[in-house]
C-alpha cells in the first residue's frame, strides 16, 4: 500500500465523528491523535496491552467507532478471544454501516468458532448462543429407599441383535468433510481480502500526482487507507494458512476414514505448497 502520513490520518479521521458528539476542540484532537500514534506504536512493537490502553484512553476523549474496531483487534492478538469479541461487537453495534464493518463481522464470526459457539450469519454474529439443553433428571429415590430406574422394554418376540457398523470409519469422513468446508472458506476469505487489498493499493499507486485525492477508494475512507490496507493484509494470510492447514487435515481424515471401510490400507502423505495465489495441497493417497 503507498506510504501515506500517519499524523495526516489520524487528523482527518476525526471529523468523522457522529453528529450527535459535541465537536471536539483543537486539544482534544491533538491529545487524542497523539494517544492514536502511540498506541500503533506500542502494538508494532509488540506491547498489545499498553497498546489496548492508549486506545481506550483515546476513545475517552473522542469516542470515534474505529477505535473500538481497533481495541479489537489488539485483544485478539494478545490472545483474548472473548474481550476481542466484545469490542468487535461493540464496534458494529456502534457504526453497523461504516468502513470496518465487514472486517469486523468476519473476525466476530471467527471469534465465535474458535470459542466454541456455532457458526452464524451476518446479523446474528453477536447475538449470544442458544442455551445448551438441560441434562436428563438423575434417578429418583422414594423414600423407602427404592431407586426408579427407566425400563426399556423391547418388541415381543426376544431381543434383537442390532447389525454392526458397516463402515466404521464414517464419522472420520463427516468430520474430514466438514473441516474441508471450512478449510475451504477460510481460503476463499483470504482471496477476497487479498483482492481489496491489491484493488486499494493498485489505485493509490497508480493516481495521477496532478489530481486531487479522492475522498474515498473502494468504499474506504481516505483516513482510514493505511490502516485497512493494513488489516487487508494480515487477514489474507491469516485466512489462506489456516484455511489451507484446514483443507489438508480435512482430505487427510476424509481418506482416513473411507480406508476403514475393509479395504487396503492407504498411505497418506498431504503437502502444502504456497502458490502465488495462496497454497496448493498436494498428497499421495
Amino acid at each position: 500500500m503507498g506510504k501515506l502520513g500517519a499524523a495526516a490520518l489520524l487528523l482527518t479521521a476525526w471529523p468523522l465523528v457522529a453528529r450527535a458528539q459535541p465537536k471536539p476542540t483543537a486539544g482534544q484532537i491533538q491529545q487524542a491523535g497523539e494517544l492514536v500514534k502511540k498506541a500503533i506504536a506500542k502494538s508494532q512493537a509488540g506491547d498489545h496491552e499498553l497498546a489496548i490502553e492508549l486506545y481506550k484512553q483515546a476513545y475517552d476523549i473522542i469516542p470515534q467507532p474505529i477505535l473500538l474496531s481497533n481495541i479489537g483487534s489488539e485483544y485478539e492478538q494478545d490472545k483474548k478471544q472473548v474481550q476481542a469479541l466484545k469490542y468487535f461487537c461493540k464496534y458494529l453495534e456502534a457504526d453497523p454501516t461504516g468502513s470496518n464493518a465487514s472486517y469486523a463481522t468476519a473476525k466476530a464470526k471467527a471469534l465465535q468458532i474458535d470459542l466454541g459457539n456455532p457458526p452464524a450469519d451476518d446479523a446474528g454474529v453477536c447475538k449470544p448462543p442458544a442455551p445448551k439443553p438441560e441434562p436428563p433428571p438423575a434417578a429418583t429415590t422414594e423414600p423407602s429407599g427404592s431407586t426408579i430406574v427407566p425400563v426399556t422394554f423391547q418388541p415381543s418376540g426376544g431381543p434383537t441383535n442390532e447389525p454392526a457398523d458397516d463402515h466404521p470409519g464414517r464419522t472420520l469422513e463427516y468430520v474430514g468433510a466438514g473441516v474441508g468446508a471450512v478449510g475451504i472458506v477460510g481460503v476463499a476469505l483470504g482471496v477476497v481480502y487479498g483482492l481489496k487489498a491489491k484493488s486499494l493499493n493498485d489505485q493509490i499507486d497508480n493516481h495521477n500526482i496532478g489530481q486531487p485525492w479522492p475522498s474515498q477508494i473502494d468504499g474506504v475512507p481516505i483516513a482510514n487507507w493505511n490502516t485497512q490496507g493494513a488489516a487487508w493484509n494480515r487477514d489474507t494470510y491469516i485466512f489462506m494458512i489456516s484455511g489451507a492447514v484446514a483443507l489438508g487435515a480435512g482430505i487427510g481424515l476424509f481418506i482416513y476414514g473411507y480406508d476403514q471401510n475393509g479395504g487396503k490400507p492407504t498411505e497418506t502423505s498431504i503437502s502444502l505448497v504456497p502458490t502465488g495465489n495462496g497454497f496448493a495441497a498436494f498428497g499421495r493417497f
